[in-house]
């Protein structure tokens, strides 16, 4: 399917994603438990074109004044699972500091709020963006009606505008994008973290020195088995040939986790697999190279269509980190998994200390020249840890005839 691409060069150079849906409607959608019930619910029927509209909509600025490039013959890209953006202060003391990121090209950035009481009810892609000194685009996945997943329950604040979804920030023209929508395999509406809608990827062109570069923002389904990630995946590059160009760059969380989160009874099924072909040493050996075996299916659909992982990662440093040690992370696990088993992992996770690390984020690309690519693991500013996942970064080298 060939996706609708907006051209910066013919649309306002600014654009703000706002709404008509009032604390009303959120807080009685809330309180709504099967999905045909809201479709019945006056208010949402009165309000659905709205709803729609929300759930299709983007924002962008690209009138924001763009700092030069720290070296025009390398495009830094950086990848990062933000985590809402919600520990705030840390995460631009970390961007506006950290020699690594602060001069970035380009941000594929996934778990972005706008209006939500987690994150101060920031506009986190806008407030990046000017702090940066970059243009951006931010796509809307969901409305949520929930104050977050099981760790940001005992938030008080409530929602306003109740956005969160993905963005791309850019030194360099965005000179058009689009959305690809991504099917999920358990209906959101019902999860702890209840929402509307379904995650969205970003494609887009953008005009480097040296010619134009197609970009996808992803962020994979974790509730799901590899195949279906796969799937979702498949869209993404499809749709992103319609933007005909020869040099692609994708970056994001592709939650290659190698289990499929479905359902506790397929989940345990999928430890007992794992343990019995590899044992618990291999299985944990598993996380750092999800290509080989589990997450195959992902890699398969990037190598159809011409893009490598390689050159583009640093295979020896983990994305995010499982930790037996953390509260919320336990309860999460407790929710899938038997008490009686997770006791037992917690035994066999002591030689590591309880953690280990996984691969769940990723670059890929082609027609490109990668170099040096890194993990900065588990940053902190002012002492607070900003992100479950660490930031991946790679440069890309520009033709110095063309710079």
């Amino acid at each position: 399917m060939k996706p609708l691409f907006f051209d910066l060069r013919t649309l306002p150079a600014r654009h703000e994603l706002r709404h008509g849906l009032t604390p009303l409607h959120l807080r009685r959608w809330s309180q709504i438990h099967r999905r045909r019930r809201l479709h019945r619910d006056p208010l949402f029927r009165s309000s659905r074109a709205e709803v729609i509209r929300v759930l299709r909509g983007f924002e962008w600025d690209t009138t924001l004044p763009v700092r030069p490039a720290a070296d025009p013959q390398l495009l830094r890209a950086v990848a990062w699972n933000i985590e809402r953006g919600k520990r705030f202060d840390a995460l631009l003391g970390l961007l506006t500091h950290e020699p690594e990121l602060a001069g970035a090209d380009l941000f594929f950035l996934t778990e972005l709020d706008i209006g939500m009481g987690r994150s101060e009810n920031r506009n986190i892609p806008r407030e990046l963006a000017e702090a940066l000194g970059l243009h951006y685009v931010f796509a809307n996945q969901h409305i949520v009606l929930a104050p977050g997943d099981s760790g940001e329950q005992h938030v008080k604040a409530p929602n306003t505008l109740a956005m969160h979804g993905c963005a791309l920030l850019s030194r360099y023209p965005i000179r058009r994008f689009a959305a690809v929508t991504l099917p999920e395999r358990l209906d959101k509406f019902r999860a702890l973290e209840k929402r509307l809608g379904h995650k969205r990827a970003i494609l887009a062109e953008i005009e480097l020195p040296d010619g134009p570069i197609g970009v996808a923002v992803v962020h994979l389904d974790p509730f799901a088995s590899a195949r279906h990630r796969a799937a979702q995946l498949a869209r993404i590059l499809s749709a992103a040939e319609h933007l005909h160009v020869d040099r692609l760059l994708l970056g994001g969380d592709l939650n290659t986790t190698t289990y499929d989160f479905t359902n506790a009874l397929g989940l345990s099924i999928n430890i007992a697999h794992k343990l019995l072909r590899f044992g618990f040493a291999g299985t944990i050996e598993q996380y750092m190279t999800p290509d080989r075996v589990f997450e195959r299916p992902v890699f398969r659909v990037l190598e159809r269509h011409g893009l490598t992982v390689d050159a583009f990662n640093d295979r020896e440093r983990g994305t995010i980190y499982y930790d037996a040690n953390d509260p919320e992370l336990i309860a999460k696990t407790l929710a899938y998994i038997p008490k009686p088993l997770w006791r037992w992992m917690q035994r066999r996770l002591e030689p590591w200390g309880g953690r280990i690390p996984l691969r769940f984020d990723w670059f890929a690309g082609r027609g490109l020249r990668p170099v040096r690519p890194r993990v900065l693991e588990r940053p902190c500013w002012g002492g607070t840890h900003i992100s479950d996942h660490n930031p991946i970064f790679v440069d890309i080298a520009l033709d110095p005839a063309a710079t």
